[in-house]
């Protein structure tokens, strides 16, 4: 979670576990979600940053 950031009362947590049942990641989830970064029509990239090896995200606002 962001620290600063006004969320809705409900957001989304989305957890993937092993094949024993271990939690190995947790990601709480604020924004929306599309099929294709179109349909969001003009964003403004904020942050972006490695996550790790091979993996970037992104921190955007719908303008």
């Amino acid at each position: 979670m962001e620290f600063g950031a006004k969320y809705p009362d409900t957001v989304s947590v989305y957890f993937i576990e092993d094949d024993k049942g271990n939690q190995i990641s947790k990601e709480f989830c604020g924004g929306p979600h599309v099929s294709n970064t179109k349909e969001l029509n003009h964003f403004k990239i904020q942050k972006e940053e490695a996550v790790s090896s091979g993996v970037r995200r992104i921190k955007g606002v719908l303008q």
